[in-house]
């Protein structure tokens, strides 16, 4: 999960990173090195996360945004 939590995170700040998240999920979780269930992870519920965030994330809110996902993330393990 702390894969998944590290790309959200750096996608919340990065707006270039996140869209080579939303538009190659499969790529970034073969980089990353992720497990199957991680990889069905990212390319569902985070992605869909990501998608919905303002374009771009204001420098004042990228830590509030990151705390939260990084939550949704962590519910997910738990599910």
């Amino acid at each position: 999960m702390e894969n998944l939590i590290d790309i959200a995170n750096r996608a919340v700040a990065d707006y270039g990173f996140r869209q080579a998240v939303l538009y190659g999920c499969a790529n970034i979780a073969l980089r990353w090195s992720l497990t199957e269930e991680e990889t069905a992870q990212l390319c569902g519920s985070v992605v869909a996360e990501l998608a919905a965030l303002p374009i771009p994330v204001q420098p004042e809110d990228v830590p509030a945004e990151q705390a939260r996902v990084a939550e949704i993330i962590r519910g997910l393990a738990s599910a």
